[in-house]
């Protein structure tokens, strides 16, 4: 009986290395992977874009929950190239971790400093399997600009067997809308 897909996100040192990350996270996906051999299904829910995560790796994340409540979710392995990106595990099925849950456990984990205080500030490249219906990606996208002003950028999406779609604005270094 196949397992539940995890929760996935991605940290990254910066957009700058976004490219990079795509080739290497997709050779590294289409690897057999001992622990998860449906890792390929799994969905990486987005992209946390900030040097001091990538060199400092989460143990855990405190997620909010309905209620005011919080609960603590493990990530149990970690994968990557250590300083510029890491592919990271939830011991959670990705259905109960929600996009805006994540930015707020991220936040939360790795300081939360004034994007117009600090310039590189990280920030959130939400992600969506290629083929979510466009209007439901745009709703989950504005939804999570208001929650989160000035830390969420243009999202991404994966093609079938989980590549990173990078539109023209994220290719060559380049940075986000």
């Amino acid at each position: 009986m196949p397992r539940e897909p995890r929760g996935l996100f991605l940290l990254l040192r910066g957009l700058a290395d976004l490219e990079r990350a795509s080739r290497e996270l997709t050779a590294c996906r289409s690897a057999p992977h001992p622990a998860s051999p449906e890792c390929a299904r799994e969905v990486i829910q987005g992209i946390w874009v900030d040097e001091k995560a990538v060199a400092n790796l989460p143990f855990a994340l405190t997620l909010p929950e309905e209620g005011g409540g919080f609960r603590h979710v493990r990530v149990p392995e970690t994968t990557g190239v250590n300083g510029i990106w890491m592919l990271c595990w939830l011991d959670a099925p990705a259905r109960t971790v929600s996009r805006a849950d994540l930015v707020a456990a991220l936040l939360g984990g790795f300081g939360g400093e004034a994007v117009e205080a600090a310039p590189l500030a990280a920030r959130f490249v939400p992600v969506f399997p290629g083929d979510m219906p466009q209007g439901r990606a745009e709703d989950d996208v504005r939804m999570l600009q208001r929650r989160y002003p000035g830390r969420v950028l243009s999202p991404l999406h994966l093609d079938d067997d989980g590549t990173l779609r990078l539109p023209p604005a994220y290719s060559h270094g380049g940075g986000a809308p």
